[in-house]
């Protein structure tokens, strides 16, 4: 789930413009103890000012990385990610302030600082970002599931001729089978099999729209009556679905990621 979540743009922006923001208002407003001091009177609005700016750049760098590098993240590995973050930027931060300010101080004892000034004040920013977006991420499913059940899918053949019409809930899995398509839904509690003429291309659009997710070269499949993925004794991966009587559908390597982000 998380691993979606912040694949995409605007999660990754939030990131990038409030954590600098949260850090210099929390330090020029509530001043921790012995900051004022430590980075100097005169010019502590000029030093504050630049930290932020290392913050922003090196946010900036960090989820651009995140964002073009083929990662899964778990929230555990997410923890750890932004924890590294943190040091990351106070890498940077602290070889300002040694280079800056005239103190007999090892850079050692100012990553120290820089650290504990940096941990303080982002690690709130850092849950509020995560939990309104995890929130926002489940409530916008919802509605699009929700969106998604009420509205019916037409099937049409090749002629363009509507041959079928069900709610996206009641599929069960698509299969492609030469110039056909094998339809499977429950009606009355019963599997039935809809042959239609048509390619799976033909059907990309419309599955997608409603929610069913491509598994398998061959195959569409519901995610939603997925019971369980499971590998057998020789590494092929297989979906049950929470129908009877229905076969289990294979899982190609090359569609696994997708259809497990959704589950």
């Amino acid at each position: 789930m998380i691993a979606t979540i912040y694949r995409r743009f605007i999660p990754q922006l939030l990131h990038i413009i409030i954590l600098p923001i949260s850090f210099f208002v929390f330090m020029l407003i509530y001043t921790p103890s012995g900051i004022m001091e430590f980075l100097g009177h005169e010019w502590f609005g000029v030093h504050l000012t630049i930290m932020s700016s290392i913050i922003l750049l090196s946010v900036c760098v960090s989820r651009i990385l995140y964002y073009f590098i083929p990662m899964r993240l778990n929230y555990t590995l997410y923890v750890f990610w932004c924890f590294g973050e943190i040091i990351f930027s106070s890498f940077f931060v602290a070889l300002y302030l040694w280079l800056v300010l005239d103190k007999p101080m090892p850079y050692f004892d100012m990553l120290t600082t820089s650290f504990k000034y940096l941990f303080l004040t982002l690690t709130i920013s850092y849950a509020i970002l995560t939990l309104s977006i995890r929130v926002y991420d489940y409530h916008n499913r919802i509605s699009e599931n929700m969106d998604t059940a009420v509205r019916r899918m037409r099937f049409y053949d090749n002629q363009h001729n509507l041959k079928l019409v069900l709610f996206p809930t009641a599929i069960l899995y698509i299969q492609a089978e030469e110039n056909y398509v094998n339809i499977n839904y429950i009606e009355n509690d019963r599997v039935k099999e809809f042959v239609l003429r048509s390619s799976m291309k033909a059907l990309d659009e419309i599955c997608q729209d409603h929610g069913l997710v491509r598994c398998h070269r061959s195959f569409y499949i519901n995610p939603a009556r997925i019971k369980v993925l499971r590998k057998d004794k020789d590494g092929i991966m297989y979906a049950e679905l929470d129908a009877d009587d229905v076969r289990t559908i294979p899982v190609s390597k090359t569609y696994y990621r997708i259809l497990s982000d959704v589950l």
